[in-house]
Protein backbone atom coordinates (compact mmCIF):
# COMPACT_ATOMS: atom_id res chain seq x y z
CA UNK A 1 0.00 0.00 0.00
CA UNK A 2 1.30 3.42 -0.91
CA UNK A 3 -0.14 5.18 2.09
CA UNK A 4 -1.47 3.77 5.33
CA UNK A 5 -5.22 3.96 5.28
CA UNK A 6 -7.70 2.87 7.91
CA UNK A 7 -10.70 0.73 7.25
CA UNK A 8 -13.61 2.35 9.07
CA UNK A 9 -16.83 0.44 9.50
CA UNK A 10 -19.86 0.55 11.72
CA UNK A 11 -21.67 -2.56 12.92
CA UNK A 12 -24.90 -2.95 14.81
CA UNK A 13 -24.86 -4.89 18.08
CA UNK A 14 -25.47 -8.13 16.17
CA UNK A 15 -22.32 -7.24 14.18
CA UNK A 16 -24.11 -6.63 10.87
CA UNK A 17 -22.08 -4.14 8.80
CA UNK A 18 -23.91 -0.80 8.49
CA UNK A 19 -21.10 1.42 7.11
CA UNK A 20 -17.97 0.66 5.04
CA UNK A 21 -15.56 3.42 3.97
CA UNK A 22 -13.24 3.71 0.94
CA UNK A 23 -10.28 2.69 3.15
CA UNK A 24 -12.05 -0.60 3.88
CA UNK A 25 -12.66 -1.08 0.16
CA UNK A 26 -8.96 -0.51 -0.52
CA UNK A 27 -7.70 -2.77 2.29
CA UNK A 28 -10.16 -5.64 1.88
CA UNK A 29 -11.19 -5.47 -1.79
CA UNK A 30 -14.98 -5.54 -1.28
CA UNK A 31 -17.16 -2.56 -2.13
CA UNK A 32 -19.60 -1.15 0.39
CA UNK A 33 -22.50 -2.50 -1.67
CA UNK A 34 -21.10 -6.04 -1.37
CA UNK A 35 -20.71 -6.04 2.42
CA UNK A 36 -23.45 -3.81 3.82
CA UNK A 37 -25.93 -6.02 5.66
CA UNK A 38 -23.46 -8.92 6.06
CA UNK A 39 -21.82 -10.09 9.28
CA UNK A 40 -18.49 -11.77 8.67
CA UNK A 41 -16.57 -11.34 5.45
CA UNK A 42 -13.11 -11.53 7.05
CA UNK A 43 -13.02 -15.15 8.33
CA UNK A 44 -11.53 -14.21 11.72
CA UNK A 45 -11.34 -16.52 14.69
CA UNK A 46 -14.91 -16.76 16.02
CA UNK A 47 -13.70 -17.00 19.62
CA UNK A 48 -11.54 -13.90 19.33
CA UNK A 49 -14.30 -11.98 17.55
CA UNK A 50 -16.86 -12.91 20.24
CA UNK A 51 -14.43 -11.91 23.00
CA UNK A 52 -13.93 -8.51 21.33
CA UNK A 53 -17.71 -8.03 21.02
CA UNK A 54 -18.28 -8.87 24.69
CA UNK A 55 -15.43 -6.57 25.77
CA UNK A 56 -16.70 -3.58 23.78
CA UNK A 57 -20.24 -4.03 25.12
CA UNK A 58 -19.08 -4.28 28.73
CA UNK A 59 -16.17 -1.76 28.65
CA UNK A 60 -17.24 0.60 25.89
CA UNK A 61 -14.07 -0.09 23.91
CA UNK A 62 -11.71 -2.83 22.82
CA UNK A 63 -8.45 -2.95 20.90
CA UNK A 64 -6.36 -5.84 19.70
CA UNK A 65 -5.22 -7.66 16.59
CA UNK A 66 -7.00 -9.91 14.14
CA UNK A 67 -5.79 -12.10 11.33
CA UNK A 68 -8.28 -11.48 8.52
CA UNK A 69 -8.77 -12.46 4.89
CA UNK A 70 -9.05 -10.10 1.94
CA UNK A 71 -11.42 -10.70 -0.94
CA UNK A 72 -8.56 -12.22 -2.99
CA UNK A 73 -7.88 -14.74 -0.18
CA UNK A 74 -4.69 -13.07 1.07
CA UNK A 75 -4.36 -13.05 4.85
CA UNK A 76 -3.54 -9.79 6.60
CA UNK A 77 -2.91 -8.66 10.17
CA UNK A 78 -4.93 -5.70 11.40
CA UNK A 79 -4.80 -3.62 14.54
CA UNK A 80 -8.43 -3.18 15.43
CA UNK A 81 -10.02 -0.56 17.68
CA UNK A 82 -13.69 -0.87 18.59
CA UNK A 83 -15.76 1.82 20.29
CA UNK A 84 -19.33 1.42 21.51
CA UNK A 85 -21.61 4.10 20.08
CA UNK A 86 -24.66 5.10 22.13
CA UNK A 87 -27.89 6.75 21.02
CA UNK A 88 -29.23 10.02 22.43
CA UNK A 89 -30.74 8.11 25.39
CA UNK A 90 -27.38 6.57 26.27
CA UNK A 91 -28.31 3.11 25.02
CA UNK A 92 -25.72 1.16 23.01
CA UNK A 93 -26.74 0.97 19.36
CA UNK A 94 -23.66 0.31 17.24
CA UNK A 95 -19.93 -0.34 17.23
CA UNK A 96 -17.42 1.87 15.43
CA UNK A 97 -14.53 -0.27 14.14
CA UNK A 98 -11.23 1.14 12.88
CA UNK A 99 -8.85 -1.42 11.38
CA UNK A 100 -5.28 -0.66 10.31
CA UNK A 101 -3.42 -3.12 8.08
CA UNK A 102 -0.15 -3.92 9.91
CA UNK A 103 0.89 -6.89 7.76
CA UNK A 104 4.03 -5.22 6.39
CA UNK A 105 4.93 -3.86 9.83
CA UNK A 106 4.66 -7.39 11.31
CA UNK A 107 6.79 -8.83 8.49
CA UNK A 108 9.52 -6.22 9.04
CA UNK A 109 9.41 -6.79 12.82
CA UNK A 110 9.75 -10.53 12.25
CA UNK A 111 12.76 -10.01 9.95
CA UNK A 112 14.34 -7.68 12.51
CA UNK A 113 13.86 -10.20 15.34
CA UNK A 114 15.30 -12.97 13.15
CA UNK A 115 18.35 -10.79 12.40
CA UNK A 116 18.77 -10.07 16.13
CA UNK A 117 18.64 -13.80 16.90
CA UNK A 118 21.24 -14.53 14.22
CA UNK A 119 23.47 -11.77 15.59
CA UNK A 120 23.13 -13.22 19.09
CA UNK A 121 24.00 -16.69 17.82
CA UNK A 122 27.05 -15.24 16.03
CA UNK A 123 28.17 -13.46 19.19
CA UNK A 124 27.70 -16.63 21.23
CA UNK A 125 29.59 -18.73 18.66
CA UNK A 126 32.41 -16.16 18.58
CA UNK A 127 32.65 -16.21 22.37
CA UNK A 128 32.74 -20.01 22.46
CA UNK A 129 35.43 -20.09 19.74
CA UNK A 130 37.53 -17.58 21.67
CA UNK A 131 37.17 -19.59 24.89
CA UNK A 132 38.09 -22.85 23.16
CA UNK A 133 41.17 -21.25 21.61
CA UNK A 134 42.12 -20.03 25.09
CA UNK A 135 41.87 -23.64 26.30
CA UNK A 136 43.82 -25.11 23.38
CA UNK A 137 46.70 -22.60 23.39
CA UNK A 138 48.20 -23.70 26.73
CA UNK A 139 47.78 -27.34 25.71
CA UNK A 140 49.79 -26.73 22.52
CA UNK A 141 52.45 -24.84 24.48
CA UNK A 142 52.66 -27.67 27.02
CA UNK A 143 53.06 -30.20 24.19
CA UNK A 144 55.96 -28.15 22.77
CA UNK A 145 57.64 -28.03 26.18
CA UNK A 146 57.14 -31.75 26.80
CA UNK A 147 58.58 -32.63 23.36
CA UNK A 148 61.75 -30.70 24.23
CA UNK A 149 62.14 -32.65 27.50
CA UNK A 150 61.20 -36.08 26.17
CA UNK A 151 63.64 -38.39 24.43
CA UNK A 152 61.41 -41.46 24.52
CA UNK A 153 60.07 -42.21 20.99
CA UNK A 154 56.76 -43.67 22.23
CA UNK A 155 56.10 -40.53 24.31
CA UNK A 156 57.00 -38.30 21.33
CA UNK A 157 54.46 -40.20 19.19
CA UNK A 158 51.77 -39.63 21.82
CA UNK A 159 52.69 -35.95 21.99
CA UNK A 160 52.42 -35.77 18.17
CA UNK A 161 48.94 -37.33 18.39
CA UNK A 162 47.98 -34.77 21.05
CA UNK A 163 49.36 -31.90 18.94
CA UNK A 164 47.52 -33.12 15.81
CA UNK A 165 44.23 -33.38 17.67
CA UNK A 166 44.64 -30.04 19.46
CA UNK A 167 45.43 -28.35 16.13
CA UNK A 168 42.43 -30.06 14.50
CA UNK A 169 40.28 -28.75 17.37
CA UNK A 170 41.69 -25.26 16.76
CA UNK A 171 40.93 -25.55 13.04
CA UNK A 172 37.35 -26.61 13.82
CA UNK A 173 36.92 -23.59 16.05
Amino acid sequence: MDQAQDAILVRDLDLTILFWNKGAEKIYGWTAEEVLGTKNVFKESVEQFDAARKAVISNGEWHGEFRQTRRNGAEINVESRWTLVRDEKGQPNSILVINTDVTDKKRVESQFLRAQRMESIGTLAGGIAHDLNNVLSPILMAIDMLQLRTSDEASKKWLDVLRTNAERGGDMV
